[in-house]
């Protein structure tokens, strides 16, 4: 299982490699439309992990500072941005949900960089996105939009964040009782790894087949 739990941790890498060099190459359909900041945020976190993966890798002690303090508040912001903002054209959730995420660093200065206070901080940025992936469900089931899913970026976007980060809570939510049975943590993790290629491949898609103006 460890052999294999080490290869989909290299197919999540190359997945996030593959969503990135679409967003590259698809570019010019989205740059006149607010999409070409999903091309941007794939870059960004495929050279992040890269960052990660090989420079990190011998200042091991400042990884988990880059994942707290620039990465996972990168990817929360600009999705809740996605959601809120843009899809749902809801200004005020977004600025409710990016206050009350970055006050759920604030544990993290008082109590150190403890794995429980990290877990905090991704299961309240989670627990907010998932309010959003229903909201957006139920937009896109009361109009004409699944009728479209096709050409809908939405669509894809919503299924894959529903499918990593909504489906993969609770290996957070209850790490450290998942954690008291190591067989159950580690066949969760490896459904967090596949979950984490999906997406990424499910993003892909929708730059290949969705339409800007969706």
């Amino acid at each position: 299982m460890e052999e294999l739990r080490i290869f989909l941790k290299q197919l999540l890498f190359f997945s996030e490699f593959i969503a990135a060099v679409v967003a590259i190459l698809k570019f010019r359909k989205f740059r006149d439309s607010y999409w070409k900041w999903f091309s941007y945020y794939l870059v960004f976190i495929f050279l992040a992990e890269a960052v990660s993966k090989f420079i990190l890798c011998y200042f091991t002690d400042y990884r988990s500072y880059f994942y707290d303090f620039i990465v996972i508040p990168v990817e929360f912001i600009f999705l809740y941005w996605l959601y809120s903002y843009k899809s749902l054209d809801n200004k005020k959730l977004f600025w409710i949900c990016c206050i009350i995420y970055i006050l759920s660093l604030l544990p993290y200065f008082v109590f150190g960089g403890s794995s429980v206070v990290n877990q905090f901080n991704y299961v309240i940025g989670t627990f907010l996105l998932s309010i959003m992936v229903i909201l957006e469900f139920n937009k896109q089931i009361k109009t004409d939009d699944i009728l479209r899913f096709r050409e809908n970026m939405m669509f894809y976007i919503n299924t894959g964040v529903c499918l990593f980060y909504v489906g993969t809570l609770p290996l957070f939510a209850f790490n450290s009782l998942l954690w008291k049975d190591q067989v159950i943590f580690y066949n969760y993790f490896t459904l967090f790894l596949i979950a984490g290629i999906l997406m990424y491949l499910i993003f892909s898609i929708a730059l290949l087949w969705g339409k800007p103006n969706t």
